[in-house]
């Protein structure tokens, strides 16, 4: 049982995301970094920063618009990196 405990915890805690603070690099205009390591995918670190940046838009009652999107890393190598640009734009009417 202690080793199912374990080996649990190895899986779980070898896929992690670590992001950086949203800075604002212009007007409306942030930028924010995440990084995966472990057994994190390039997609799962990408998805988690592009929801990272919905849901600061969101806080300021806007509207995500990605500008600019980088990625770096090896799976399995090297951590892998997702760097954002984007503004929060004005919500478009429904």
């Amino acid at each position: 049982m202690e080793r199912a405990i374990l080996a649990i915890s190895l899986i779980l805690g070898g896929c992690v995301t670590i992001p950086s603070k949203v800075v604002q690099i212009g007007p409306d205009t942030y930028s924010l970094n995440m990084t995966g390591v472990g057994f994190a995918t390039q997609g799962n670190t990408d998805i988690k920063a592009l929801a990272l940046a919905s849901d600061f838009c969101a806080g300021l009652q806007r509207e995500l618009l990605v500008k600019q999107t980088t990625e770096n890393g090896v799976y399995g190598w090297s951590p892998r990196q997702a760097m954002l640009v984007f503004q929060c734009g004005t919500p478009t009417p429904k």
